[in-house]
């Protein structure tokens, strides 16, 4: 899934460390003592691990917090999500559910629930929703305003956990993973990590280390080396003055995916080639899509003195449909539509010379190879149907005509 920054940092607060206090005085002996070891630096004042620690505690973070994250499924766009503010509430980036025809979110133990957003907040990337019920062992994260610069977090999420679905070596490996970084710089709004960030931890929790929630990751900066921007809580918690605001307006028309492909065409003959094409949909639901192509191939000879026969086509098609999503990432249409095609035809024939001294076979009579073409629009009315998983379409039309014409087409949806 492809993300980009939504709002960057401004006013960066200037950045500062906790001291550490200082050691105890070792007390005075009359007699020479052995020399002391180094004295060990005390905890940070805020109870942080010192830097080059054991990250022992991002362990424990992760066994307290990790029931409490889940996994938002958006229409075909997978985030993150955790437990806040109540049982029954999920907060997640706006990126993730914005303009999405259904969100169903999943636990740790693998129950499912409907969601609805209730609340948003486009200046900051976020939103809050609404369990159809509350997870029965799902408690909500403590939030923390307070952070500095240098301070360490985790961040749990599912990166590129769409990849798991396809790949079953990383079933496992791509859910509920852990990473960790420090804050590297802060602002009143948002926050700056080095923590990993990629596709899918959008809306995770950012967990210090008393696994309180300092912020939910809204993206990664691209082209830039371990800089992802986080949206503060604080912000978070003022949408709790707001929770009768709704979902943000959706968007009655979208472009959909390119396509590019390859397209086999059969009936009275039998031609292949290459196309490609684009879409719009309307209401998530209703697909338009607009086809070019190329098709090659050879052709059944329409008379008997025809030696051969070779078709090229040019074609252009309009197609409309209705598509429905399946479980596992799997979109089907019903579709219909017309095509129109620039025919070219080339025959070859052989035609044969008179010879008046061959009056009765057998004889050998002198000829010619002709070559002939004609150029045809032939247009196709079409019923067909179209199925989408991943980066796959492949599609089935019937066209209509005269002849009659089937047509498969194998496309990478992008």
């Amino acid at each position: 899934m492809r993300l980009v920054c939504a709002v960057f940092c401004a006013d960066l607060l200037s950045s500062g460390r906790l001291d550490a206090a200082e050691p105890a005085p070792q007390p005075a002996s009359p007699a020479p003592q052995p020399a002391s070891p180094a004295p060990q630096p005390a905890s940070l004042a805020l109870g942080e691990p010192a830097p080059g620690a054991s990250l022992d505690w991002a362990r424990g973070v992760y066994e307290r917090s990790v029931d409490s994250v889940v996994i938002v499924d958006a229409g075909g766009k997978t985030g993150t999500g955790f437990c806040m503010f109540a049982p029954d509430l999920i907060l997640t980036a706006l990126h993730v559910v914005d303009d999405a025809p259904f969100i169903r979110v999943e636990s740790t133990r693998g129950h499912r629930r409907g969601a609805h957003v209730v609340t948003y907040s486009e200046a900051d990337d976020l939103a809050l929703l609404r369990l159809d019920r509350a997870f029965d062992t799902m408690a909500p994260l403590a939030p923390e305003p307070a952070t500095s610069i240098g301070e360490g977090v985790v961040v749990i999420g599912h990166p590129l956990a769409q990849l798991a679905r396809q790949e079953p070596k990383l079933r496992g490996l791509l859910a509920w993973s852990l990473s960790n970084g420090v804050v590297g710089a802060v602002s009143s709004s948002w926050l700056q990590t080095n923590a990993a960030l990629n596709p899918g931890t959008s809306g995770g929790p950012v967990l210090n280390h008393e696994g309180r929630v300092i912020g939910v990751v809204s993206a990664r900066v691209r082209d830039a080396q371990n800089i992802g921007m986080i949206s503060r809580i604080q912000r978070a918690q003022e949408l709790l003055g707001q929770l009768d605001r709704g979902a943000p307006p959706r968007r009655i028309v979208k472009l959909d995916k390119l396509e590019l492909g390859v397209v086999i065409q059969w009936g009275e003959d039998t031609a292949s080639g290459i196309a490609a094409g684009a879409g719009l949909r309307v209401l998530d639901d209703l697909v338009l899509r607009a086809r070019v192509g190329f098709l090659d191939g050879a052709a059944e000879p329409q008379a008997a003195t025809v030696l051969t026969s070779h078709v090229t086509r040019i074609f252009l098609e309009a197609v409309g449909g209705y598509a429905v999503g399946l479980p596992g990432h799997v979109t089907v249409a019903a579709e219909a539509g017309v095509a129109l095609a620039r025919e070219l035809r080339e025959d070859a024939s052989l035609r044969a010379q008179s010879d008046p001294s061959c009056a009765m076979p057998p004889c050998l009579v002198a000829g010619d190879v002709i070559h002939e073409s004609h150029v045809s629009w032939p247009l196709w009315p079409m019923l067909g149907v179209a199925a989408e998983w991943g980066l796959l379409r492949l599609s089935y039309a019937l066209q209509v005509g005269d002849p009659v014409q089937h047509r498969v087409m194998a496309t990478f949806a992008f």
